[in-house]
């Protein structure tokens, strides 16, 4: 069982072989030479096993948290946002309305690139994403704080979004100097942290 961890693992290997060894030099007056071999072999193999499937549980979760950050801005960013798809806590109007803001600000945008920038598990594990949203006209940046859920189907996590912050471009003449959009706003109490379980 301690070998399903890669760390134990090792120490599974070290003291199979050191058994073994030590058994060995005994001149037969030890036994059990067999089962510390066995119990290095085993813990050997149960190691790689789990150190590939770890990794690959983890590009897999990173790949779905990314793939839904993007469809949750694109769902956002085209007018078809669902407040209780992918948000926690949040007054389903004043987000409408911050949408139709951004909207009438800088018109129809697109998420051209997705990047993770910070990821900090723990009891109420958190990701940050940064965005690249481009119109015809204008570029710009978005963040997005999320909430990781552990989905209790796939065991992948799932995002809930505890924030959306996007800039102003510094080339738009009328909004020079402006704050950037973030919702939900500063100066309102902070989100409650009711995540489903």
């Amino acid at each position: 069982m301690l070998a399903c961890c890669p760390a134990s693992a090792i120490f599974g290997v070290t003291t199979g072989i050191f058994s073994y060894v030590r058994i060995r030099a005994s001149n037969k007056t030890l036994g059990g030479s067999r089962l510390a071999l066995t119990c290095a072999v085993t813990s050997l193999v149960i190691g790689i096993l789990s150190w590939g499937i770890g990794n690959r549980f983890e590009s897999a979760g990173r790949a779905s948290m990314h793939s839904q950050a993007r469809i949750a801005m694109e769902q956002f960013l085209t007018g078809t946002v669902d407040p209780g798809a992918w948000w926690t806590g949040v007054d389903p109007k004043s987000l409408l309305a911050f949408q139709q803001t951004v909207r009438e600000r800088f018109g129809p945008l697109k998420t051209t690139s997705l990047t993770q920038t910070e990821i900090a598990l723990s009891m109420k594990s958190t990701a940050q994403f940064r965005m690249v949203l481009e119109s015809p006209t204008i570029q710009t940046v978005a963040s997005m704080t999320t909430d990781l859920v552990t989905d209790s189907q796939t065991f992948l996590p799932t995002i809930r979004i505890r924030s959306i912050e996007i800039s102003i471009p510094s080339d738009s003449t009328s909004a020079t100097g402006q704050t950037p959009l973030v919702f939900p706003p500063k100066d309102i109490s902070e989100m409650p942290d009711t995540l489903p379980k």
